[in-house]
């Protein structure tokens, strides 16, 4: 589907037909370098952090929404002023509403619409021009909106309240309204110790909290998902979310598997009670070699109803996806063959010596046949079992 038109433009505003579909290029070329050497000592570890988890959340945020998009992070930015002079920046994060091909740097002209939006996290060194000439160039290209995030690098209360590095509190943001940056309304929540504020190109809230600030690396900046109203985790969150979630699995599967044993060991009394110790035996070796759960009593109980234990054994069998062939000591898919002592040709009776199949040999006097129809060892399975080495 070719989309024409940014989602975030307002609907009264016209905007030229244009296919947002289409990557734009990277440029990586002597004029349009990659790489910028950077040189900002104030950049501290939760600057880092602080952009990982904006640069993953808002990935996560604008998948969903199903159009294209491209979110970048530290890459360099070349566009003419309103001067006529060629200009760099590196927006920290710039949110576009068409995809770019590769790492390298970008061109403003090759842009089809502006970008919808930069986000860039202040440092001592650079908030001077984050609130001067930034904010200019940024208003001149035509991005939408514009966030400043202030770290707040102290664990002093009064700093996260207040702020260390921004005149108006440690969030501050702007929309481009008729080419101009009009200021976008920030929260203070002095009981729940946060901060807040409505994104509209990102169409999401933006909140900071003191309680993540003090526990977490990220400086406590969480983007908030309009389909939940709750914020979307970071990735040590997400971490926690899972081993709490594996923990609780696996407490599921030992209640699960302690139910399924006291199922099973009822079963065995109903078969016992109803038929006899061989039976309840069979029946116990059926449940070993199986991860097939017991059925429900009631389907049991219908079980029971045959009045023969071979027919009960053969619906339980069934139920465990158990063949004949699969019972320990006996191998039926194999014909007989019999010695001269057998006196009959399918029925091997006590007191012979000699009849054997293929895998199993009787022991004298212990093993008889039902008969052809169902060829079933008459001896419970413990026995069975001793007579096939």
């Amino acid at each position: 589907m070719t989309v024409t038109k940014p989602w975030t433009a307002p609907e009264d505003k016209p905007v030229l037909p244009v296919d947002l579909s289409k990557p734009i290029p990277s440029w990586d070329s002597p004029e349009y370098p990659a790489e910028w050497p950077k040189n900002d000592p104030g950049r501290t570890v939760g600057h880092a952090y602080i952009l990982h988890y904006l640069s993953n959340a808002l990935l996560s945020l604008l998948r969903r929404r199903g159009r294209p998009f491209a979110v970048n992070q530290d890459i360099g930015l070349h566009f003419v002023d309103d001067r006529g002079q060629a200009q760099r920046c590196d927006p920290d994060l710039m949110v576009m509403p068409f995809p770019n091909t590769g790492k390298g740097s970008l061109r403003h002209r090759d842009m089809p619409c502006p970008p919808d939006c930069v986000i860039e996290v202040a440092s001592r060194s650079t908030v001077d021009n984050d609130l001067g000439i930034k904010k200019e160039w940024y208003a001149w290209m035509g991005v939408r909106e514009y966030w400043i995030l202030d770290p707040v690098d102290s664990d002093d209360p009064a700093h996260f309240e207040h702020g260390l590095l921004l005149p108006d509190g440690p969030l501050m943001g702007w929309r481009l309204e008729q080419d101009r940056y009009e200021p976008l309304a920030t929260f203070w929540d002095a009981a729940a110790r946060t901060w807040s504020a409505h994104a509209p190109a990102l169409a999401c809230d933006i909140l900071m909290s003191q309680a993540l600030h003090k526990e977490e690396t990220d400086g406590g900046y969480r983007l908030v998902a309009p389909e939940t109203g709750g914020p979307l985790p970071s990735s040590s969150e997400k971490d926690q979310l899972l081993a709490e979630k594996d923990k609780l699995l696996a407490e599921k599967d030992v209640q699960l598997a302690e139910k399924e044993r006291a199922i099973q060991k009822v079963v065995r009394t109903m078969a016992q009670l109803r038929y006899d110790d061989s039976t309840a035996d069979r029946l116990r070796s059926m449940m070993q070699r199986t991860s097939t759960p017991v059925p429900a009593i009631d389907v049991v109980r219908g079980w029971m109803a045959k009045p023969s234990s071979e027919e009960f054994l053969d619906l339980a069998r069934q139920h465990f996806g158990l063949s004949e062939s699969s019972r320990p000591g006996f191998q039926v898919a194999v014909p007989y063959r019999f010695d001269p002592g057998c006196l009959a040709q399918s029925r091997c009776t006590a007191g012979t010596d000699g009849c054997f199949t293929r895998g199993f040999q009787t022991v004298a006097g212990a093993c008889r046949l039902l008969g052809t129809a169902s060829n079933e060892c008459a001896l419970t399975f413990p026995e069975c079992e001793a007579a096939h080495p």
